[in-house]
């Protein structure tokens, strides 16, 4: 990587760090909030690809965990947001791989690249992360990290609640990072990597 790449790393980490303060409460998940900060890494993912978008993810979870401390529990929050931005990278990537290439440049097998872009998003953390919740979180790292056992009962019954968190994030982050990343290119006047 070179200087420029860890430059724009910085930023958009630096970018997301500060959107940590930002967070909406759901009421069906108690706990939970919804957050702008996956924006600015999904931004630096298309815009630059899997490197950049990791780097910046890592770098965001670190100041997170240095400016933000939850205790014990930030380093069960702030990985597993990691974790879900990977998740939904994947899915981005995917859904750039159904991309039709003609002579006039991408054209998505949808109408517009944006909606395949969120719905593989959503599909990819919609499925994956509400098991990685149930199997790991709750039964592995719960306990590991907090000391806490929580009764199996109670996590069955938040099972909704990791599918529709889970599917809802995707479906205003990847619009709103589509958005800032194709202005973002043509403002930096460079060719975006996962954009058309």
């Amino acid at each position: 990587m070179n200087a420029k790449s860890v430059a724009l790393a910085i930023t958009f980490a630096a970018v997301a760090i500060t959107l940590n303060v930002v967070r909406i409460p759901t009421f069906y998940y108690p706990g939970t909030s919804y957050q702008l900060v996956q924006i600015p890494i999904v931004v630096a993912f298309l815009l630059f690809g899997v490197r950049i978008g990791v780097l910046v993810g890592v770098l965001s979870v670190a100041g997170w965990l240095i400016l933000f401390p939850l205790g014990a529990l930030g380093f069960l929050v702030y990985p597993m947001d990691l974790v879900s931005s990977l998740i939904m990278f994947a899915g981005l990537f995917v859904a750039h791989r159904f991309m039709v290439r003609n002579g006039s440049g991408s054209v998505s097998v949808w109408k517009s690249s944006v909606v395949s872009l969120t719905a593989f998003a959503v599909v990819f953390r919609g499925g994956i992360m509400p098991i990685i919740d149930y199997g790991v979180v709750y039964h592995v790292l719960v306990p590991l990290v907090l000391g806490i056992t929580v009764p199996e009962a109670a996590i069955v019954g938040l099972v909704p609640s990791f599918i529709l968190y889970n599917v809802t994030v995707p479906l205003f982050t990847i619009p709103i990072a589509y958005v800032v990343a194709k202005k973002v290119a043509r403002y930096l006047k460079i060719q975006p990597s996962l954009l058309d």
